[in-house]
């Protein structure tokens, strides 16, 4: 069956794509509303079809919410302090800023045309009719989520807007938003099935799974407090911690979802299209499409130059410190086993899975010829296998070579994603695997989070937890401590989830935890020293790490410890290290991203948010 991302016939009469100069779509108020032209099936199809096309806001091809990861200090783009990410950049009359914001209500724009064009019509509809009416009301929740949570109080549309409605568009409180929407949801999942049948399309366990995430950073903003001096609300955070608890319990209980066994078939073309892993990805940007392939380039900034690539985002030192021994012990507790001198053994599995580090092998496809590599980082040549296993050196062009400057060794520090860039069964360069959204094991810690939160703690709370960890043969938790229980399901959320959907860098602003995030410089593999070329002396720096060289986390039971966050400066000098002044730049008004100035030109009304110019 085509996918949403193929099905665009007629897609240039029914919506024009407009430009980034207006944030409101207006064309569709004046071409089709007034024209009855979604009063049947296929038309409101059809639209809803157009809709779908504005969730994947390509940036530089690359879907929006990928992104995001990379803002916090779990993920760093190729620039040294010259980004979003370490704080460094004007965000008032950014571009990433401004961009976002248009297209986003672009999509919303899109959702309200059928919305709106349809409601003459809605008791005779068709039940599918209703459906796609209903798909396009979980497309404008999705537009709004975002928007809320990157902006705050934003202006909220629900029908089609005049030129001068948005000339005096005012900011609604994000509550008011988030309240709206739940309920929307609510209502839309009525008219969806649980699973659905067209690949690409929206399913009650998306609109459930959405409306469960909403309330869970509406919790987290009243507990903790919204922005930069958000007032707390401890009786509102229950209320929607409640939502989130009973919303993702009914998801666990009544969608027939399921966890796939193999954690990597959720992230590679051919294991997405399985059985299992349709189970668990609720839902994802489709790009897979047998009968006219679709590509993307999430990957192609993203690996080693040896095979084939170019990385561009790299992950970090604070993020490879987040993952368990295997054991369960983080890796400076006593016991856990952790070797500073071989740092990647014995560790939760899913560090491997979701990160390529020093002496991985490196499975790419370029050009149709199948590539194992191994990554090396202290040397210019490395080892290449062929298919019975035989090696050959070659040249290591991530550690030398024209643009060894901008790899992972001399830009990053020293990792690479291997989620979404274990590439098997695809072309490094022609990626088409889907871009996961959302996933049953995001339901899971959803409702466990809410649990601990209302301090409700049982059976099924340790139990959601232990499911995620039992697909990687990770120890079960038997903890009743509230505090123990908060900081696991937070570290659970970041080595399951981390770079999927951008959760991350939600999760920083409503947990509040950007200051301790950003306390450092970014640190990465150990420099190795006695390096001479002339002699063709190339040492491995981790096999000059000494014993003390193992991160601390703080005082026991302070914020630092129980969000498990890495402290490196004791031995920071002998790291790889980036972003030097990142420590000095965070602020707690990015919390909040500004409204864009060029908004507020236009729509003179819009207020800034707290700490940006007035």
């Amino acid at each position: 069956m085509n996918l949403i991302k193929k099905t665009v016939i007629g897609l240039s009469l029914i919506i024009g794509l407009g430009s980034c100069d207006d944030y409101i779509d207006k064309e569709p108020l004046s071409d089709y509303l007034s024209s009855n032209f979604y009063n049947n099936e296929a038309a409101i199809k059809q639209g809803t079809n157009g809709s779908y096309q504005s969730l994947y806001m390509e940036s530089s091809q690359l879907p929006f919410f990928t992104l995001y990861d990379m803002y916090t200090p779990m993920g760093i783009e190729r620039a040294d302090n010259n980004s979003i990410g370490v704080n460094n950049v004007n965000l008032e009359n950014n571009f990433i800023v401004e961009a976002q914001w248009a297209n986003f209500y672009k999509g919303v724009a899109r959702a309200n045309t059928v919305i709106e064009g349809s409601a003459p019509y809605v008791d005779g509809l068709s039940d599918k009719a209703k459906q796609y009416v209903a798909e396009n009301k979980v497309i404008r929740a999705t537009h709004y989520h975002y928007l809320v949570s990157l902006y705050g109080d934003v202006p909220f549309f629900t029908k089609s807007v005049t030129p001068e409605e948005q000339k005096n568009a005012t900011r609604k409180p994000w509550m008011e938003i988030v309240d709206y929407l739940l309920n929307d949801l609510e209502e839309a999942s009525t008219q969806l099935p649980w699973q659905a049948t067209e690949f690409g399309r929206m399913d009650k366990s998306y609109a459930l799974g959405l409306k469960a995430r909403m309330a869970l950073y509406a919790g987290s903003w009243c507990k903790e407090g919204f922005g930069q001096k958000g007032t707390k609300d401890a009786a509102k955070a229950a209320y929607y911690f409640d939502i989130v608890a009973q919303t993702s319990r009914r998801i666990i209980q009544e969608s027939g979802r399921a966890l796939a066994p193999n954690f990597d078939d959720l992230f590679t073309r051919s294991g997405q299209l399985t059985g299992a892993a349709k189970k668990e990805n609720i839902f994802a940007l489709s790009y897979s499409d047998q009968a006219s392939k679709k590509t993307h380039y999430q990957s192609f900034g993203e690996m080693a130059r040896t095979v084939g690539g170019q990385s561009g985002r790299f992950p970090t030192q604070l993020l490879v410190d987040t993952f368990e021994m295997s054991n369960g012990k983080r890796i400076d507790e006593p016991g856990s086993g952790y070797d500073p001198k071989n740092p990647f053994a014995n560790r939760d599995p899913r560090l491997k899975m979701s990160i390529y580090t020093h002496k991985s092998n490196i499975i790419a496809n370029n050009g149709g010829v199948k590539l194992n590599i191994i990554m090396e980082l202290y040397k210019p040549t490395t080892l290449s296998f062929d298919a019975a296993n035989n090696s050959t050196s070659i040249t290591n062009l991530d550690y030398t070579g024209s643009v060894a400057q901008y790899g992972y060794i001399q830009s990053g520090v020293g990792y690479l994603w291997r989620k979404y860039n274990y590439f098997n069964d695809e072309i490094v360069s022609e990626p088409s695997y889907n871009i996961l959204m959302m996933r049953y094991a995001e339901i899971l810690l959803m409702y466990a989070e809410a649990k601990i939160e209302l301090n409700q703690i049982d059976a099924t709370v340790t139990g959601a937890i232990n499911e995620v960890r039992a697909r990687v043969n990770m120890p079960a938790t038997t903890l009743t401590d509230q505090a123990k229980l908060r900081q696991l399901v937070r570290r659970e959320r970041k080595v399951e989830l981390i770079r999927e959907a951008g959760l991350h860098f939600f999760d920083m602003r409503r947990w509040r935890t950007g200051a301790l995030e950003n306390a450092e410089k970014t640190y990465g593999f150990p420099i190795a020293t006695g390096v001479n070329a002339g002699t063709n002396t190339y040492p491995d720096g981790y096999s000059q790490v000494t014993p003390d060289m193992v991160p601390t986390y703080g005082t026991a039971g302070s914020e630092r410890d129980l969000n498990d966050l890495a402290l490196y400066a004791a031995y920071g000098s002998k790291l790889r290290q980036r972003d030097a002044d990142r420590p000095n730049n965070w602020n707690d008004k990015f919390y909040l991203w500004p409204i864009p100035q060029v908004e507020r030109n236009k729509a003179p009304q819009l207020t800034q948010n707290d700490g940006y110019s007035q």
